[in-house]
């Protein structure tokens, strides 16, 4: 994998990212959160190598899974970075996990992790209710519909030329939809700043969560 400079200036890492998460799951149920649990570990990528020592530099590079030339051989991935990601100043977690409770009193389990890769990869969710259950995963473009009283599956695949691009084609949408609004051509905005400063702030209290060991109530302060 390498490590990045980037990435080793940053704590929690793992919630920055899940805003883009947050941003589609608060989107769809169209509820806003009042209540997060998180916590976090990490168990994979630590040890003992010295602080910012570079894969070239390392006795271990020829048998490291982790080496620049191992996983372009064995791994056939492109290394991200050159620094060492079992070196002692890593800095950011595996792995997280958040409750998130919603004003209707529905929760949301939401988890990641930094280590799952190949076919074991996914990115997506399931919603369930009453009726039925929704799954979709980013990597595959499907969406399946299962019927709770009925024998039925419904899945549906996306072309991948339809997100090839641009954040799964979401950029253009948005796009699309702010000149509209310029233009005054439409009044609704598909996704405002207020819905992505609300995930912001889901992640910086599920931080919060992570690090004291507490609840704590999303919203701003007074």
């Amino acid at each position: 994998m390498g490590g990045s400079a980037t990435r080793r200036r940053h704590k929690a890492c793992s919630y920055k990212k899940a805003t883009h998460d947050f941003d589609y799951i608060n989107h769809i149920l169209g509820l806003k959160p009042v209540t997060v649990c998180a916590m976090t570990s990490k168990q994979i990528f630590k040890g003992n190598k010295r602080a910012g020592l570079q894969c070239k530099d390392c006795e271990e590079t020829s048998t490291c899974p982790e080496s620049p030339d191992n996983l372009r051989k064995l791994a056939f991935e492109e290394p991200l970075g050159p620094y060492c990601c079992f070196a002692e100043d890593t800095g950011n977690e595996d792995s997280g996990s958040a409750l998130v409770s919603y004003e209707s009193g529905m929760h949301v389990s939401y988890s990641q992790n930094f280590f799952v890769r190949k076919k074991a990869a996914a990115r997506g969710a399931r919603f369930l209710g009453y009726k039925g259950t929704v799954e979709f995963d980013w990597a595959t473009n499907r969406i399946q519909v299962f019927m709770h009283h009925t024998p039925r599956v419904e899945s549906y695949e996306i072309d991948d030329a339809a997100t090839a691009v641009g954040h799964a084609g979401g950029d253009s949408t948005l796009l699309d939809n702010f000149i509209s609004l310029m233009r005054g051509k439409t009044q609704t905005s598909v996704s405002s700043l207020k819905d992505g400063l609300n995930s912001t702030l889901l992640c910086l209290k599920a931080k919060e969560s992570a690090e004291t060991g507490t609840f704590r109530e999303v919203r701003w302060p007074d």
